[in-house]
């Protein structure tokens, strides 16, 4: 299915690679398609992503990001606007988005379902499996047969020299330096980390998992999809966060190594 024209607000917040991620497989699937996808964020991550992927970001700055998002969708009017696990975005109600297009709502699995109504929502994509509390909280939704995957290959950049041996170690996080510390010391001697922290940086990492020998991460979203196709080489520790409910997503997540990005994107295309 090919659209032309229009623009796609996926709103991705966070201070993390999670939401970003998620939003750019998702993005460069409507760019497939015709639909010019923008990347709304916060993140500090968020431009040296769009140099890599060449895929539009909007970076967001200041404390309130709710009249930041307001305010750009004033401006822009999209014809679709799509929120990423925040489903009214960080602050504000959602009558004060003053959207006038339809409304996607992105839902992974968190310690405490927000506050939902339906009504203000096209569609919702379930895009993990999600505890039953959850699931009822977000009524109908369209739940993905895989999860949002950035296929390897699809943004590909210079492999730095300590990353281009076969059977390789690796530990890859973008959290917290103490977090990267506990999962070098689960992997052992001659594991080379991937992080902010490490000086060895490098994105997607999903490029190398193919070659690795065994893989440390958390149990973040990204982490968890893209490693669902080698889980015999991969181990997950789950951290503590705020939304993020980690441990719940290592005891149940996607069976099968399916990818759920087309069936996601084909939702949104849905609503325009």
């Amino acid at each position: 299915m090919r659209v032309d024209g229009g623009i796609v607000a996926y709103f991705a917040p966070g201070g993390g690679l999670g939401h970003l991620n998620r939003a750019l497989a998702i993005c460069l699937g409507l760019r497939d398609a015709g639909v010019d996808g923008r990347i709304v964020t916060n993140s500090p991550f968020a431009a040296g992503l769009a140099g890599l992927a060449r895929c539009p970001v909007v970076e967001l700055g200041g404390e309130d990001w709710g009249s930041a998002a307001r305010a750009f969708v004033r401006e822009v009017r999209p014809r679709a606007v799509v929120m990423d696990t925040f489903p009214y975005g960080l602050r504000g109600e959602f009558a004060e988005f003053e959207v006038g297009a339809p409304v996607v709502h992105v839902a992974r699995r968190l310690l405490k379902p927000f506050a939902f109504d339906r009504r203000d929502f096209a569609c919702v994509i379930q895009v993990e499996p999600l505890a039953e509390e959850h699931c009822l909280a977000l009524g109908e939704s369209v739940v993905l047969d895989g999860p949002v995957l950035l296929a390897p290959g699809r943004v590909a950049t210079a492999v730095p020299r300590e990353l281009r041996a076969d059977g390789l170690t690796l530990v890859v996080h973008s959290g917290a330096e103490e977090e990267v510390a506990e999962l070098v010391g689960l992997a052992g001697p001659g594991c080379v980390v991937i992080s902010p922290w490490s000086g060895v940086e490098y994105y997607p990492a999903t490029n190398l998992y193919a070659r690795a020998g065994r893989v440390f991460t958390g149990a973040g979203y990204n982490s968890m999809a893209d490693l669902l196709g080698w889980r015999e080489k991969h181990v997950a520790v789950p951290f503590a966060r705020k939304y993020d409910d980690q441990a719940a997503r290592v005891r149940s997540f996607f069976t099968e190594a399916r990818d759920g990005t087309g069936q996601a994107v084909g939702v949104i295309l849905g609503v325009l």
